[in-house]
């Protein structure tokens, strides 16, 4: 795994052709990349989960996987790489590529959709990327499209998405932890996704879908569509609960059990204590990606026989 440093060390020492080269052909390093533009002061810690994610990704921008979930816990740059990084590096490979990118509330597929822009808009983007160019004609915060057409298009859950289309669709985080409590707003979103994002690939038979979110209750999209099947499934609790091998292609990873999913960035210790914060339901969902039911917490009266004593 390359680290931050290895990364810091790429920009200095590599210059010109080189570096643009290795932006286009590394994945990771556009990621590194692009976290300096969208997000100059946050700091940058790569772990293995980035690693594994990439390669699911990758898997379906070749349509190797046409139908992907991605659960992992809060905080660990999933819209950053998912719906800023990797829309922005399609466009840069394929500038007639064309995504759709939906979230629960609009003001947040925005602010994903400004972010890939800032960075398909930089200087070390444009050098890298050549080809791709944004037209002067459509460059909104909605969306914004590429001189040869390709374009990403950010709406809500629940949004229209009349006439719009796309080679790829992404969902991040398509519901949150309020709505999620309530039967109706997950109707809605599994409805909502059935009846209008999922039509809206461009070709059946090779577009991908992919859904990356926090789990928040058994029945939100992702446990909606995991009951279904036919999903391809890439799971990341912040603790492994069990020995777990992360396989596919050449890609593999072992996780022991206990093991925190990402420690430089929340250690065993301050995943405990954001345990106690959130409570065990809460913490099992999101941080765990699995929900428990509400009755699964409390106390049962059954659990204690009645006894009668003898005088």
């Amino acid at each position: 795994m390359t680290s931050k440093h290895s990364y810091l060390a790429l920009l200095k020492q590599r210059a010109g052709a080189e570096l643009d080269a290795k932006t286009r052909q590394d994945f990771l390093f556009f990621l590194f990349r692009a976290l300096k533009t969208m997000a100059p002061g946050v700091r940058y810690e790569p772990n293995w989960h980035m690693e594994a994610m990439a390669e699911y990704l990758a898997a379906a921008a070749r349509g190797e996987i046409t139908r992907l979930i991605i659960n992992l816990p809060p905080r660990m740059l999933k819209s950053s790489m998912v719906s800023v990084a990797w829309p922005a590096w399609l466009l840069g490979q394929e500038p007639t590529m064309r995504l759709m990118a939906a979230s629960y509330a609009q003001s947040l597929a925005t602010k994903h959709s400004v972010d890939c822009r800032a960075v398909m808009q930089s200087r070390w983007y444009k050098r890298a990327f050549p080809q791709t160019r944004l037209a002067h004609d459509q460059n909104e915060k909605e969306k914004f499209a590429t001189t040869q057409r390709g374009y990403r298009i950010a709406t809500s859950v629940g949004g229209a998405a009349t006439g719009e289309g796309g080679n790829i669709l992404i969902v991040d985080d398509p519901i949150n932890p309020l709505q999620a409590a309530q039967h109706a707003s997950r109707q809605a979103v599994n409805q909502w996704f059935d009846h209008t994002f999922a039509t809206r690939l461009d070709d059946k038979r090779t577009g991908a879908i992919v859904l990356v979110m926090q789990r928040l209750h058994r029945e939100d999209l992702a446990g909606y569509l995991l009951e279904r099947g036919g999903w391809e499934h890439l799971n990341l609790p912040a603790i492994a609960p069990e020995k777990t091998v992360i396989a596919l292609g050449n890609y593999s990873h072992v996780r022991e059990a206990g093991e925190a999913l990402h420690p430089q960035r929340e250690s065993l210790k301050l995943l405990e204590r954001t345990k106690r914060e959130l409570g065990n339901a809460n913490f099992s969902a999101q941080y765990q990606q699995h929900p428990i039911t509400a009755e699964g917490t409390l106390v049962k009266p059954h659990w204690f026989p009645r006894f009668e004593l003898e005088a």
